[in-house]
């Protein structure tokens, strides 16, 4: 079956290439002792299993409205960010905790030239894979696709802290590699901290920003029979938005008249506002009090 939504495209694809480099990092890393590398390589791994739950948010945020979720299935994107927030931040505390144990124990590490080519390798095409995720993501209005290509981007820059290890090595200072791990599980932890944070934000409702509510009073101001709007509110499901406002029209417009400047603000509003899918008008007789 072929996918059209270019957001689960990207993220299907996105599987296939941090499982492939997950597996090969790992691998170099247990045969050549290198706690950087298994790092990296969970790293990646942890990205193969945040894109899966990605995909399935994706998909399940597609069903219609039913019965029991009238508002349709769109959060079910946001509790994928916040399963991918989990899984990266206790990705981080367990990297944290065998590159510490490196760091107490010690143990040697081979730098040989493989290992050089798979880390400039890794940084070349996570790098490239980042950019187009958060590409898709922001032009598709995917929070969840915008929160993987940034930890595919912490993938990238795990990469080349591996590979500025690697010359610490080969030069002849071996803790470095656990350093870059800790580095590294730091990095992913703190992405978990950003992505839950924002997923969290969602969940509670938040504003889908002031630039949007701008938007949102400008069109609605800009409708023909509309002298005034207040009480205009928005919040976030998944990359949606849903919207409720007020419009003043003249206390002597006709019922049938103010219903078709409640259809006209309605319908400009989605053709404008980039991820509204809901807005609800009620209309109120103009009596030369209101507030934006």
């Amino acid at each position: 079956m072929r996918v059209r939504d270019p957001a689960e495209r990207i993220t299907i694809f996105a599987m296939v290439v941090t499982t492939a480099l997950g597996g090969t990092e790992l691998l170099a890393g247990l045969l050549s002792g290198s706690i950087a590398f298994i790092a990296a390589g969970v790293d990646a791994f942890s990205d193969t299993f945040t894109s899966i739950g990605v995909f399935a948010g994706l998909r399940v945020s597609k069903r219609p409205p039913d019965a029991g979720h009238p508002y349709g299935h769109r959060q079910a994107e946001t509790l994928a960010s916040m399963a991918l927030a989990v899984v990266l931040l206790f990705a981080g505390i367990r990297i944290a905790y065998s590159a510490i144990e490196r760091l107490r124990l010690g143990v040697a590490v081979q730098a040989t030239p493989e290992l050089f080519l798979l880390a400039g390798l890794a940084i070349f095409l996570l790098g490239a894979l980042a950019r187009q995720q958060i590409r898709v993501g922001k032009r598709t209005g995917n929070l969840s696709v915008v929160a993987d290509g940034y930890h595919t981007l912490s993938d990238s820059a795990s990469a080349l802290a591996v590979l500025v290890g690697l010359v610490f090595v080969r030069v002849g200072y071996p803790v470095v590699d656990p350093l870059i791990a800790l580095g590294i599980s730091v990095i992913i932890a703190t992405w978990g901290l950003i992505i839950g944070r924002d997923a969290l934000n969602i969940l509670m409702g938040t504003s889908p920003g002031q630039e949007v509510m701008d938007e949102i009073r400008k069109v609605c101001r800009d409708v023909p029979g509309v002298l005034s709007c207040h009480r205009c509110r928005a919040r976030r499901a998944g990359s949606r938005i849903f919207a409720d406002l007020h419009v003043l029209v003249d206390p002597k417009m006709s019922i049938t008249d103010a219903h078709e400047v409640a259809t006209q603000v309605e319908r400009r509003l989605k053709a404008r506002v980039k991820g509204l899918v809901s807005v609800v008008v009620h209309v109120e007789p103009c009596g030369g009090k209101s507030s934006g």
